[in-house]
């Protein structure tokens, strides 16, 4: 018996996307309308019993990263065909860092870092994935990233200083937004505090936390910070350039 189509193919695009990152090519709501397609992309028909039903994870399996397939679909009533190269997607909390040191910033005594597999093993052990925060999980094991600099930017600690009391049991807490403005990626986010001359440092962190510190008050208490704790510098090679 020949693959039954209809069953596979109503949404291409998800179950795609959890293999390939489909580049320079949207297909959300889009229908595929070639049973032939998976003859083009694949170049395999698939036997089965009757009533037996295959996974469209099975046939994305049958390709590899950087080859090509063609689709066709249908968008606001008009037919397309593509060629699209496939490729693996970003992951918003990277698998490793390609035996790079870490990246780090640090103002006020908040140390800011960006997630990835080998700093969640470090703070949470070889059970990291039962120990780490659920939200952490959540992000590491669906999250996507919307572009190829996202990163999830956390307050990995505080290091305690007059500037920060109240602040300094923080840790590993997401950075939602620095004084209204959304926190892309942790050199994004040195930038903006370098930057800014406005009156407060205001961090919007989740679980709906806000950190307030005077911008001039910790900028000078920085510096005092570092040298208490022996660190050269306020933030890692990698955000300097």
């Amino acid at each position: 018996m020949i693959f039954q189509w209809p069953i596979v193919c109503r949404r291409l695009s998800w179950k795609f996307a959890s293999h390939f990152y489909l580049h320079h090519l949207t297909l959300n709501s889009r229908v595929c309308l070639d049973r032939r397609l998976f003859r083009k992309i694949f170049g395999i028909i698939i036997p089965f019993r009757h009533g037996e039903r295959i996974g469209f994870s099975y046939l994305v399996s049958q390709k590899y990263t950087g080859d090509s397939a063609a689709v066709k679909v249908l968008r606001n009533s008009m037919m397309f065909e593509f060629s699209i190269k496939l490729a693996t997607h970003k992951r918003l909390i990277p698998a490793h860092i390609r035996e790079k040191p870490p990246s780090y910033y640090i103002v006020g005594g908040f140390v800011f870092t960006a997630v990835s597999v080998p700093y969640l093993r470090s703070e949470y052990g070889k059970e990291y994935e039962f120990e780490a925060p659920v939200k952490l999980l959540d992000k590491h094991l669906h999250g996507m990233a919307q572009s190829v600099d996202e990163q999830v930017v956390l307050v990995s600690q505080v290091l305690v200083a007059d500037i920060n009391i109240g602040y300094e049991e923080i840790v590993n807490t997401q950075v939602m937004a620095f004084n209204g403005k959304p926190v892309k990626n942790l050199k994004i986010l040195a930038m903006m505090v370098e930057a800014c001359d406005e009156e407060f440092l205001k961090f919007d962190l989740e679980y709906d936390q806000i950190v307030v510190l005077q911008t001039k008050s910790a900028k000078a208490a920085t510096a005092d910070i570092l040298a208490m704790h022996c660190i050269p510098s306020p933030m890692s090679d990698d955000l300097k350039t």
